[in-house]
Protein backbone atom coordinates (compact mmCIF):
# COMPACT_ATOMS: atom_id res chain seq x y z
CA UNK A 1 0.00 0.00 0.00
CA UNK A 2 1.03 3.02 -0.78
CA UNK A 3 2.45 5.67 1.68
CA UNK A 4 1.28 8.58 2.84
CA UNK A 5 4.28 10.74 3.73
CA UNK A 6 4.83 14.33 3.09
CA UNK A 7 8.20 15.15 0.95
CA UNK A 8 11.14 14.18 2.73
CA UNK A 9 12.27 17.77 1.75
CA UNK A 10 9.41 19.45 3.60
CA UNK A 11 10.47 17.00 6.66
CA UNK A 12 14.03 18.11 7.05
CA UNK A 13 13.14 21.61 6.68
CA UNK A 14 10.80 21.30 9.33
CA UNK A 15 13.34 19.05 11.45
CA UNK A 16 15.91 21.58 11.01
CA UNK A 17 13.51 24.57 11.90
CA UNK A 18 12.50 22.79 14.89
CA UNK A 19 15.31 21.63 16.69
CA UNK A 20 17.16 25.19 15.93
CA UNK A 21 14.38 26.81 16.57
CA UNK A 22 15.41 29.24 13.52
CA UNK A 23 14.57 29.42 9.60
CA UNK A 24 17.97 31.02 9.17
CA UNK A 25 20.15 28.58 11.11
CA UNK A 26 18.03 25.83 9.14
CA UNK A 27 18.39 27.32 5.53
CA UNK A 28 22.23 27.46 6.66
CA UNK A 29 22.59 23.87 7.84
CA UNK A 30 20.30 22.67 4.63
CA UNK A 31 22.66 24.52 2.13
CA UNK A 32 19.24 26.70 1.00
CA UNK A 33 18.03 29.80 1.14
CA UNK A 34 15.49 31.08 4.03
CA UNK A 35 12.78 31.38 1.60
CA UNK A 36 12.94 27.70 0.95
CA UNK A 37 12.69 26.71 4.55
CA UNK A 38 9.75 28.76 5.03
CA UNK A 39 7.86 27.52 1.92
CA UNK A 40 8.67 23.66 2.97
CA UNK A 41 7.70 24.22 5.95
CA UNK A 42 3.99 26.20 4.80
CA UNK A 43 3.38 23.20 2.32
CA UNK A 44 3.84 20.90 5.12
CA UNK A 45 1.69 22.76 7.51
CA UNK A 46 -0.87 23.01 4.84
CA UNK A 47 -0.94 19.35 3.75
CA UNK A 48 -1.25 18.30 7.56
CA UNK A 49 -3.85 20.98 8.06
CA UNK A 50 -1.94 22.33 11.27
CA UNK A 51 0.22 25.57 12.35
CA UNK A 52 3.84 23.54 13.53
CA UNK A 53 5.27 27.07 14.64
CA UNK A 54 4.28 30.14 16.06
CA UNK A 55 5.66 32.97 14.42
CA UNK A 56 6.92 36.45 15.97
CA UNK A 57 9.22 39.17 14.86
CA UNK A 58 12.11 37.84 15.80
CA UNK A 59 11.53 33.89 16.64
CA UNK A 60 9.97 30.88 16.10
CA UNK A 61 8.18 28.46 19.07
CA UNK A 62 6.85 25.17 18.38
CA UNK A 63 3.23 24.81 19.19
CA UNK A 64 1.95 21.83 20.77
CA UNK A 65 0.91 20.07 17.40
CA UNK A 66 4.77 20.77 16.23
CA UNK A 67 6.46 19.04 19.04
CA UNK A 68 4.73 15.95 18.70
CA UNK A 69 5.23 16.07 15.03
CA UNK A 70 9.25 16.78 15.54
CA UNK A 71 9.85 14.04 18.37
CA UNK A 72 8.55 11.49 15.68
CA UNK A 73 10.68 13.12 12.95
CA UNK A 74 13.63 13.76 14.51
CA UNK A 75 13.95 9.53 16.05
CA UNK A 76 12.84 8.78 12.27
CA UNK A 77 16.06 10.72 10.49
CA UNK A 78 18.03 9.90 13.29
CA UNK A 79 17.56 5.71 12.66
CA UNK A 80 17.41 6.67 8.58
CA UNK A 81 20.73 7.98 9.01
CA UNK A 82 22.07 4.85 11.17
CA UNK A 83 20.50 2.79 8.97
CA UNK A 84 22.59 3.98 6.06
CA UNK A 85 25.52 3.93 7.63
CA UNK A 86 25.35 0.66 8.40
CA UNK A 87 25.30 -0.39 5.03
CA UNK A 88 27.38 2.50 3.79
CA UNK A 89 31.11 0.86 3.63
CA UNK A 90 32.40 4.71 3.17
CA UNK A 91 31.14 5.26 6.86
CA UNK A 92 33.95 3.07 7.54
CA UNK A 93 36.08 5.96 6.82
CA UNK A 94 36.35 9.67 6.06
CA UNK A 95 36.67 12.87 8.29
CA UNK A 96 36.12 12.19 12.71
CA UNK A 97 35.88 15.71 13.96
CA UNK A 98 36.43 16.01 17.55
CA UNK A 99 36.27 19.13 20.35
CA UNK A 100 38.52 18.04 23.18
CA UNK A 101 39.49 19.96 26.57
CA UNK A 102 43.22 22.28 24.99
CA UNK A 103 45.30 21.02 28.16
CA UNK A 104 43.78 17.13 27.48
CA UNK A 105 44.20 17.34 23.98
CA UNK A 106 48.00 18.20 24.02
CA UNK A 107 49.21 16.15 26.89
CA UNK A 108 47.14 13.06 26.67
CA UNK A 109 45.35 13.19 23.47
CA UNK A 110 47.40 13.64 20.78
CA UNK A 111 51.08 11.97 22.32
CA UNK A 112 48.45 9.18 21.48
CA UNK A 113 46.65 10.13 18.15
CA UNK A 114 49.28 8.18 15.66
CA UNK A 115 48.20 4.79 17.16
CA UNK A 116 44.62 5.40 16.03
CA UNK A 117 45.81 6.84 12.78
CA UNK A 118 47.94 3.98 11.96
CA UNK A 119 45.30 1.25 13.05
CA UNK A 120 42.84 3.52 11.33
CA UNK A 121 44.06 4.34 8.10
CA UNK A 122 40.80 5.05 6.63
CA UNK A 123 39.75 7.96 9.36
CA UNK A 124 41.23 11.15 9.53
CA UNK A 125 40.96 13.45 12.75
CA UNK A 126 40.35 16.62 13.07
CA UNK A 127 41.00 17.90 16.68
CA UNK A 128 39.36 20.76 18.11
CA UNK A 129 40.15 22.31 21.67
CA UNK A 130 36.92 24.20 23.64
CA UNK A 131 36.16 24.21 27.34
CA UNK A 132 32.87 25.48 27.06
CA UNK A 133 29.41 23.29 26.73
CA UNK A 134 29.07 21.03 23.69
CA UNK A 135 25.88 21.75 21.30
CA UNK A 136 25.71 18.69 19.38
CA UNK A 137 22.91 20.53 17.27
CA UNK A 138 24.49 23.02 16.30
CA UNK A 139 28.65 22.45 15.86
CA UNK A 140 29.80 20.20 13.25
CA UNK A 141 31.35 18.35 15.98
CA UNK A 142 31.50 14.09 16.03
CA UNK A 143 32.10 13.47 19.26
CA UNK A 144 33.53 15.74 22.21
CA UNK A 145 35.80 15.03 25.59
CA UNK A 146 34.96 16.86 28.91
CA UNK A 147 34.80 16.58 32.50
CA UNK A 148 31.78 16.65 34.08
CA UNK A 149 29.44 14.52 36.49
CA UNK A 150 26.58 12.32 35.95
CA UNK A 151 23.09 11.27 37.05
CA UNK A 152 22.22 14.77 38.70
CA UNK A 153 19.58 15.62 36.25
CA UNK A 154 20.71 19.46 35.53
CA UNK A 155 20.60 19.00 31.90
CA UNK A 156 17.44 19.33 30.16
CA UNK A 157 16.02 15.98 28.74
CA UNK A 158 15.45 17.12 25.71
CA UNK A 159 18.38 19.21 25.16
CA UNK A 160 21.20 18.17 23.12
CA UNK A 161 23.80 20.80 25.25
CA UNK A 162 26.12 19.26 27.67
CA UNK A 163 28.06 21.47 30.19
CA UNK A 164 29.74 20.77 32.84
CA UNK A 165 26.92 18.75 34.73
CA UNK A 166 25.62 15.70 32.48
CA UNK A 167 23.16 12.83 32.59
CA UNK A 168 24.95 9.69 31.16
CA UNK A 169 22.36 9.01 28.85
CA UNK A 170 19.78 11.39 28.02
CA UNK A 171 17.66 12.15 24.62
CA UNK A 172 19.95 12.96 22.01
CA UNK A 173 23.09 12.15 23.39
CA UNK A 174 25.33 9.51 25.27
CA UNK A 175 27.95 10.15 27.71
CA UNK A 176 30.85 7.19 28.08
CA UNK A 177 33.22 7.55 31.24
CA UNK A 178 36.76 7.43 30.32
CA UNK A 179 38.76 7.70 33.41
CA UNK A 180 38.83 9.51 36.88
CA UNK A 181 39.37 13.59 37.36
CA UNK A 182 41.82 12.69 40.08
CA UNK A 183 44.27 16.13 41.33
CA UNK A 184 47.71 16.33 42.57
CA UNK A 185 49.93 18.93 43.73
CA UNK A 186 52.70 19.43 41.21
CA UNK A 187 56.31 21.37 40.80
CA UNK A 188 60.03 21.39 40.04
CA UNK A 189 61.72 19.56 42.49
CA UNK A 190 63.30 22.40 43.83
CA UNK A 191 59.95 23.97 44.47
CA UNK A 192 58.76 20.41 46.26
CA UNK A 193 61.88 20.24 48.61
CA UNK A 194 60.99 19.95 52.05
CA UNK A 195 57.03 19.74 50.80
CA UNK A 196 56.39 16.45 52.76
CA UNK A 197 52.72 16.90 53.82
CA UNK A 198 49.62 18.54 52.45
CA UNK A 199 49.98 21.14 55.03
CA UNK A 200 53.82 21.60 54.07
CA UNK A 201 51.99 23.36 49.91
CA UNK A 202 50.92 26.28 52.67
CA UNK A 203 54.49 27.11 52.74
CA UNK A 204 54.85 27.36 49.29
CA UNK A 205 53.77 30.01 46.37
CA UNK A 206 50.56 28.36 44.84
CA UNK A 207 49.16 28.56 41.20
CA UNK A 208 45.86 29.00 40.68
CA UNK A 209 43.50 27.93 37.45
CA UNK A 210 40.74 31.20 37.33
CA UNK A 211 38.25 28.66 35.17
CA UNK A 212 38.41 26.47 37.65
CA UNK A 213 38.63 28.07 41.01
CA UNK A 214 37.73 25.27 43.47
CA UNK A 215 40.46 22.94 42.31
CA UNK A 216 43.04 23.74 45.44
CA UNK A 217 39.96 24.10 47.84
CA UNK A 218 38.72 20.71 46.68
CA UNK A 219 42.78 18.87 47.22
CA UNK A 220 43.06 20.60 50.60
CA UNK A 221 39.55 19.78 51.83
CA UNK A 222 40.00 16.56 51.02
CA UNK A 223 43.21 15.99 53.08
CA UNK A 224 41.84 18.30 55.94
CA UNK A 225 43.51 21.23 55.76
CA UNK A 226 41.69 24.60 55.98
CA UNK A 227 41.69 25.74 52.43
CA UNK A 228 40.56 29.21 53.02
CA UNK A 229 44.29 30.46 53.12
CA UNK A 230 45.52 29.25 49.65
CA UNK A 231 43.52 31.97 47.91
CA UNK A 232 46.62 34.14 47.48
CA UNK A 233 48.72 33.45 44.48
CA UNK A 234 48.20 34.17 40.46
CA UNK A 235 45.79 32.94 38.29
CA UNK A 236 46.11 30.94 34.73
CA UNK A 237 43.33 31.43 33.01
CA UNK A 238 44.25 27.02 31.28
CA UNK A 239 46.07 24.25 32.59
CA UNK A 240 48.46 24.14 30.04
CA UNK A 241 49.65 27.55 31.60
CA UNK A 242 49.48 26.75 34.98
CA UNK A 243 51.27 23.46 34.33
CA UNK A 244 54.17 25.16 32.35
CA UNK A 245 54.07 28.43 35.15
CA UNK A 246 55.26 25.15 37.55
CA UNK A 247 57.45 23.72 35.19
CA UNK A 248 59.34 27.13 35.37
CA UNK A 249 59.33 26.82 39.16
CA UNK A 250 56.78 29.56 39.61
CA UNK A 251 54.97 27.90 42.30
CA UNK A 252 52.91 25.09 42.88
CA UNK A 253 49.96 24.02 40.71
CA UNK A 254 47.51 21.28 41.80
CA UNK A 255 45.53 19.70 38.43
CA UNK A 256 44.34 16.62 37.25
CA UNK A 257 46.72 13.95 37.21
CA UNK A 258 46.22 12.52 33.78
CA UNK A 259 47.51 16.03 32.30
CA UNK A 260 51.00 15.54 33.70
CA UNK A 261 51.39 12.02 33.51
CA UNK A 262 54.83 12.61 31.16
CA UNK A 263 56.10 15.19 33.43
CA UNK A 264 56.35 13.23 36.37
CA UNK A 265 57.18 10.43 34.97
CA UNK A 266 60.48 12.41 33.18
CA UNK A 267 61.05 14.30 36.53
CA UNK A 268 60.37 17.58 35.32
CA UNK A 269 57.45 17.97 37.79
CA UNK A 270 56.85 15.96 41.11
CA UNK A 271 54.28 15.42 43.65
CA UNK A 272 53.40 14.41 46.79
CA UNK A 273 53.75 10.49 48.14
CA UNK A 274 50.45 9.12 48.17
CA UNK A 275 47.05 8.55 46.57
CA UNK A 276 46.07 11.65 44.19
CA UNK A 277 42.51 13.06 45.33
CA UNK A 278 39.34 12.13 43.11
CA UNK A 279 37.62 15.53 42.27
CA UNK A 280 34.16 15.44 41.74
CA UNK A 281 33.79 14.54 38.11
CA UNK A 282 35.53 12.62 35.64
CA UNK A 283 36.39 12.63 31.82
CA UNK A 284 33.64 11.74 29.43
CA UNK A 285 33.27 11.08 25.34
CA UNK A 286 30.13 12.48 24.26
CA UNK A 287 28.35 11.44 21.04
CA UNK A 288 25.05 12.27 19.14
CA UNK A 289 22.95 9.10 20.42
CA UNK A 290 21.92 7.58 17.06
CA UNK A 291 25.40 7.99 15.98
CA UNK A 292 27.00 6.16 18.79
CA UNK A 293 27.15 2.39 16.79
CA UNK A 294 28.39 4.13 13.58
CA UNK A 295 31.66 2.58 12.50
CA UNK A 296 34.54 5.54 12.50
CA UNK A 297 32.49 6.42 15.89
CA UNK A 298 32.56 2.83 17.37
CA UNK A 299 36.22 2.42 16.01
CA UNK A 300 37.38 5.26 17.54
CA UNK A 301 35.12 4.62 21.06
CA UNK A 302 36.86 1.17 21.35
CA UNK A 303 40.16 2.77 20.80
CA UNK A 304 40.01 5.62 23.01
CA UNK A 305 38.42 3.24 25.78
CA UNK A 306 41.25 1.11 25.95
CA UNK A 307 43.86 3.65 25.71
CA UNK A 308 41.90 5.34 29.19
CA UNK A 309 42.26 1.47 30.88
CA UNK A 310 46.03 1.30 29.64
CA UNK A 311 46.74 4.61 31.41
CA UNK A 312 44.65 3.38 34.64
CA UNK A 313 46.61 0.45 35.24
CA UNK A 314 49.88 2.13 33.97
CA UNK A 315 50.23 4.99 36.01
CA UNK A 316 52.19 4.39 39.56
Amino acid sequence: MRRRLPSLNALRAFEASARTLSFTAAAAELNVTQGAISRHVRALEAEIGVALFVRSVRRIDLTHEGHVLFRGVRSALDQLEQSVGRVDRRTAGGVLTISALPTFAMNWLMPRLEDFSQTNPAIEVHLLTGIGAVDFSREDTDLAIRVGTLGDGDAPANSARIDLKMTERQEGWRAHRLMADELVPVGTARVMRGVNSPADLLTRRLLHMATRANAWPDYLGATGIPHEVANEGPRFGHYFMVIEAARRGDGIAVVPKVLVEDDLASGRLVTLQGDPVPSAGAYYLLCREHQWQLPVIKAFRTWISGQAKLYATARP
